[in-house]
């Protein structure tokens, strides 16, 4: 799978889609920016907008059946993976499947965090991203959350229950949050990147903690941190994905500038620096293994930039028809990254939203919110053996901005139906002008251009129309 970067202005609670770019623009050394963090969504919503004039039911909240939380992750019996020299891993139909009538595919992310600093960060819970009220439809107006840790002052959380599932991670996090934000080193959006690959490493560190656990009770006393290739065929299968896994996932290495793996280097000693002694003992017990940990972690910033997604909710406003479409969070997806680009894709993504039926009491609770759960849904009929695709950008851009876009940002040149021939192929030109026309938005403000999917009967816009899963 290609890059899924663009620019990210986590100062805002808008997005932008217009500044898709790999390299850093700012020249000055001492701190390093990461403009270019995750947000492979299809639309460029800076403002508050209204509902599609064309969708019916409009005042009426769109419901989605959601599955139970033993089936969010991976959960697919009509998507699988292939391969080839040509396109590397991406995903195909296992059988025909109609416009909007299945959830061609879902899961939850390997890894995700908040933005740093993100104006609701006190209002989404950091563990299960579950949005602090729907009886407030101004997400400006409804109180913070209350519990908090009281070390960094960085994470908030709905209820006890995810402030005591989180403190696996946050307890390795903490002392780092707390350096990283009296750092000058570095800016707010490249500190949201060290958040998520923080968590990449804990999620190592805990992989490899069982492991020893494991090898223990076998009376087997070699332990090793070789990672190997693994071959995942299906995207429906059972077994949960291990960070082995992670490192088979697209670097695009070889075609970072200079001053970008320079960059990383300096995030890699930051973060050798401040992590735990003990905990860096666990990950990297001798010194040939610290020199691996040290080139892996430029490894997986690379993967990073080249895989994340950005989390973005439709975020209500004081009245029905307004909203925002905000960027609160990035997540690493594994199966979500073998899906191709396309500029005239079959399936449309959304980054699922749980909101709390009332203000959550710091009581334990089962079940709070959907963890940033990932879908893909069908918009048009699928047949069987077809590629499954999405767009990384938006798709309303000219043919010459697409495939510079694409080029610059993403490191392919798109042969997508839309983009074959030369810039001025009349017949790739009218293709897409016919598929705008018949699956992209039109609000009424005309600046929306998320992509609609049909669901009982309805048109319903990815973007623009608060999707609430209950």
């Amino acid at each position: 799978m290609e890059s899924l970067l663009t620019s990210l202005n986590t100062t805002s609670i808008s997005i932008s889609n217009d500044n898709t770019n790999l390299n850093i623009a700012n020249t000055d050394t001492t701190t390093i920016t990461t403009s270019n963090l995750i947000n492979n969504n299809n639309n460029n919503n800076n403002n508050k907008n209204t509902t599609n004039s064309d969708i019916k039911n409009e005042n009426e909240e769109i419901l989605i059946p959601s599955l139970s939380s033993s089936e969010l992750i991976s959960n697919s019996k009509n998507s699988m993976i292939k391969q080839s020299k040509e396109k590397g891993r991406y995903v195909v139909a296992k059988q025909d499947i109609k416009a909007g009538e299945s959830i061609v595919f879902r899961e939850e992310p390997y890894v995700v965090c908040m933005n740093y600093k993100d104006p609701y960060e006190r209002k989404i819970c950091h563990h299960c991203f579950g949005l602090s009220s729907t009886t407030s439809k101004s997400m400006t107006t409804t109180p913070d959350f209350t519990l908090h840790c009281e070390g960094c002052n960085i994470v908030w959380y709905c209820s006890n229950y995810c402030q005591s599932n989180d403190l696996t991670y946050h307890k390795h996090e903490c002392f780092t949050y707390k350096r990283m934000q009296s750092s000058s080193q570095f800016d707010t959006s490249c500190k949201t990147s060290i958040k998520l690959l923080l968590k990449l490493i804990i999620k190592q560190y805990h992989e490899i903690k069982e492991l020893n656990q494991s090898s223990t009770t076998t009376t087997t006393t070699t332990t090793t941190t070789t990672i190997t290739t693994t071959t995942t065929s299906t995207i429906n299968e059972s077994k949960s994905v291990k960070f082995k896994d992670i490192l088979t996932l697209e670097t695009n290495l070889n075609k970072f500038s200079t001053q970008r793996i320079t960059e990383f280097r300096m995030i890699s000693k930051f973060i050798e620096k401040v992590m735990e002694k003990e905990f860096l003992k666990i990950i990297c017990p001798t010194n040939k293994e610290v020199i691996e940990f040290q080139n892996n972690l430029i490894k997986l910033m690379c993967i990073l930039e080249c895989n994340s997604h950005d989390i973005s909710f439709t975020i209500p406003q004081s009245t029905k028809s307004s909203y925002e479409y905000c960027s609160i969070g990035i997540g690493l997806f594994y199966h979500s990254s073998m899906f191709n680009h396309s500029c005239c894709p079959n399936v449309c993504k959304i980054i699922e939203s749980k909101q709390h039926p009332q203000p959550i009491s710091n009581e334990k609770v089962e079940y709070s919110g959907n963890f940033a759960t990932h879908s893909m849904i069908a918009i048009k009929d699928i047949k069987k053996d077809e590629e499954i695709s999405f767009n990384y950008i938006q798709i309303t851009l000219s043919k010459v901005d697409r495939l510079k876009k694409l080029e610059f940002g993403y490191h392919f040149q798109c042969k997508c139906p839309s983009c074959i021939g030369d810039v001025n192929n009349k017949q790739a030109i009218k293709s897409h002008s016919q598929y705008i026309e018949k699956y992209i938005c039109k609000s009424k403000t005309g600046n929306c251009s998320g992509i609609l999917f049909p669901l009982n009967d309805n048109l319903v816009c990815n973007i623009c129309r608060p999707i609430i899963l209950k």
